[in-house]
């Protein structure tokens, strides 16, 4: 790999961890199909990475033209010949040619398309990937950097490419720098009061944005969050990563993949959600479904009282919120705590119940009456937590 595709494929797998996110996968012949591929749940993000030195003629226009040519026409097309290699098969092979990833099922997938191109001086304007192709997204270094760290969900990420795209098919965009639109689409979620068919600008919208105060306000706003992020991060690097093949893991691999999918307002309420738990001191809470959401959260603060019988609390715990809950199917058990030295501890589990039987409504009940748990419930519901804390922030959600 080239230091720019390290350098992206980084991000991504930062963002989207090593399970959604493959560099150098491989297409017809073997040979590759782009420069990362992301592959998380339905969706889809192709993106392919050229660094191009600008030429030294003398004539700027001259240059801008063939720059564009290396860095991002070939780009695009090798984007959609990606994606024409994939309308055809159902798994990738990476780059080691023998791991297979499966691809979402052709008729539901959504597919982005990312061209970044490298080497410019930022002052030559990034053209807008439209035609009847296929929508493809042009970055450059510096939008590269300041998208994929400020939206580092997946869901916030391609959140913002869909609105994108939906904007552009109908109005013009006149500005300098992706930040730009970034930053317009950051404050105003891309709806505004009247009817729009163009934006147009000098530029430095994002410098501006970053300095606000609303900006602070944000990243002030969103600390709870990153509990979040740790806890993955370190479930990830100290479980799955071992490379155990049991059960235990693959459950708890299923439970990464729907907490990752957690976009930030949501992981703040989460954050604040637990911490609330955890200060309380409350013996389990449930956190009540997002709507149409099919999964809920349990919390469970990690205590010496229950330290012994910790794992199997929480198992018996998610099992009376499944039957509390008739309209999940999956409930993720999170104790958090320290073990006494000072250390963080992190348990999960992962119930997958599509159908509750009158043997499993008997033995939730059973559970409840004889241990108590949850039998006066306490629930925490998103907007205990959303309504006020993010009042009059741009974000659309």
């Amino acid at each position: 790999m080239t230091p720019s595709e390290e350098y992206v494929a980084s991000l991504c797998e930062k963002s989207f961890l090593p399970f959604w996110s493959f560099p150098n996968p491989l297409g017809k012949k073997d040979k590759e199909l782009c420069d990362v591929l992301v592959v998380c749940g339905n969706t889809i993000i192709l993106i392919s990475v050229k660094d191009i030195q600008v030429s030294n003629h003398k004539d700027k226009n001259v240059q801008y033209t063939r720059w564009v040519k290396k860095a991002v026409d070939d780009s695009i097309q090798q984007l959609y010949g990606a994606e024409r290699f994939l309308k055809n098969v159902n798994e990738i092979k990476l780059k080691n040619g023998v791991t297979k990833v499966t691809l979402p099922d052709i008729k539901v997938r959504t597919i982005y398309r990312i061209a970044i191109a490298f080497g410019s001086d930022y002052d030559f304007p990034l053209p807008m990937g439209i035609n009847n192709r296929g929508f493809v997204h042009v970055f450059d270094e510096k939008s590269t950097a300041t998208i994929i760290s400020e939206l580092d969900t997946i869901t916030d990420f391609t959140r913002y490419l869909k609105a994108k795209e939906n904007f552009l098919i109908s109005n013009h965009m006149l500005l300098p720098e992706e930040t730009d639109f970034f930053a317009l689409y950051i404050q105003t979620g891309l709806e505004f009061d009247y009817p729009v068919d163009s934006i147009a600008g000098s530029g430095g919208l994002w410098e501006s944005y970053i300095k606000s105060e609303d900006y602070r306000d944000w990243r002030k706003r969103i600390v709870p969050s990153f509990i979040w992020d740790y806890m993955i991060a370190h479930l990830h690097t100290y479980h799955i990563k071992d490379g155990t093949n049991n059960q235990r893991i693959q459950d708890l691999e299923s439970a990464i993949r729907i907490i990752n999918q957690e976009d930030r307002i949501h992981r703040t309420e989460l954050g604040l959600a637990l911490d609330n738990a955890i200060k309380r001191k409350s013996k389990g809470r449930m956190l009540l479904p997002k709507k149409d959401a099919k999964h809920m959260y349990v919390f469970m603060p990690l205590t010496m009282k229950n330290w012994d019988g910790k794992e199997k609390e929480l198992e018996l715990r998610c099992i009376v919120a499944r039957y509390l809950n008739p309209s999940v199917n999956t409930v993720i058990g999170i104790g958090i705590g320290t073990n006494g030295k000072g250390d963080s501890v992190y348990d999960i589990c992962y119930h997958y119940i599509p159908e509750t039987s009158d043997d499993f409504i008997k033995q939730a009940r059973e559970i409840q009456q004889e241990l108590g748990y949850f039998e006066n419930p306490k629930y925490s519901s998103n907007s205990d937590y959303s309504i006020e804390d993010f009042k009059g922030f741009g974000i659309k959600y």
